[in-house]
């Protein structure tokens, strides 16, 4: 298919790939349209959308950062949430080596946490396994990460939406240069639901309190329109509430510990993984 039969969909402002019978074909002038269209053909077998705000040319990028001891189903829902109501182009999964704040319980070694978040994302194009941590100069810090990431001309424009739970929000003024940090880049922390925003006002830096956006309770629709609001150059902290499954990665390790089953927390083939070389002291 060509460029201009591409272009034809009449998507505005969206880079996007579309994989048909094995053979990729790019388009970077789409033609005239809404900003976030859906193309629907019979036929492709994928679409890989890199979206870009319109007129900026700027390309969304979601940072899910975390031990992922191990991945689970939670992870995947908050991170298809957050894709679908901020239009990211991609989620990078980038696991921790071990976090400079706490010493997480049973953490087990790096390369088993990669090889489960490759597992878990590898039917998903769009979510991208990251061991950004590992490369020089090597740090657990969220400063140097989004560091690392932004510091690509290669790239291009990108606006990064580092994604992170309620309990993050609560600590995040012990992080490293955390006023930087917070007025730097874009923070998505996601809440649970009838959350006390002054609480969480309350643990941010000064400088960050005015750069919070209040988006818990909406709908989808009108979280976007209130995005649409926003000027995108300007780095905001966005709490939402995503309406995620009750699953945490400590009671997955203490059932796996009492060899109970754990299938509905986690993807089948995570699961298998931990099942085969015996994590979390699984039977």
């Amino acid at each position: 298919m060509s460029a201009s039969r591409l272009a034809n969909f009449g998507i505005a402002g969206v880079k996007y790939i579309l994989d048909y019978g094995g053979c990729s074909v790019a388009a970077d002038k789409p033609g005239s349209g809404g900003v976030g269209a859906i193309i629907s053909a019979s036929g492709f077998s994928r679409c890989i959308f890199l979206r870009e705000d319109y007129g900026l040319g700027i390309v969304r990028i979601g940072v899910l950062g975390g031990t992922f001891n191990p991945i689970h189903l939670g992870h995947l829902h908050i991170a298809r949430s957050i894709q679908r109501i901020f239009s990211l182009s991609q989620v990078h999964f980038v696991v921790a080596m071990t976090p400079p704040h706490k010493t997480p319980e049973n953490l087990i070694s790096f390369s088993h946490r990669y090889a489960m978040v490759s597992l878990a994302v590898a039917g998903i194009p769009s979510f991208i396994p990251s061991m950004i941590e590992l490369e020089p100069q090597r740090s657990s810090f969220t400063i140097d990460t989004m560091r690392k990431l932004a510091d690509n001309p290669a790239e291009g424009k990108r606006n990064f939406y580092f994604i992170a739970g309620g309990d993050s929000l609560m600590e995040v003024n012990s992080w490293r240069r955390s006023e930087t940090l917070l007025t730097s880049y874009n923070f998505i922390f996601v809440v649970r639901p009838g959350i006390d925003l002054a609480e969480y006002r309350a643990a941010l830096p000064k400088r960050a309190v005015s750069r919070v956006r209040d988006l818990t309770g909406l709908g989808r629709v009108q979280m976007q329109r209130r995005l649409s609001e926003e000027n995108e150059r300007d780095a905001r902290i966005y709490i939402v509430d995503a309406g995620a499954p009750d699953i945490s990665a400590t009671r997955i390790r203490s059932l796996l510990a009492s060899g109970k089953p754990v299938h509905r927390m986690v993807s089948k083939t995570v699961c298998e993984y931990i099942r085969k070389l015996r994590l979390y002291g699984g039977r």
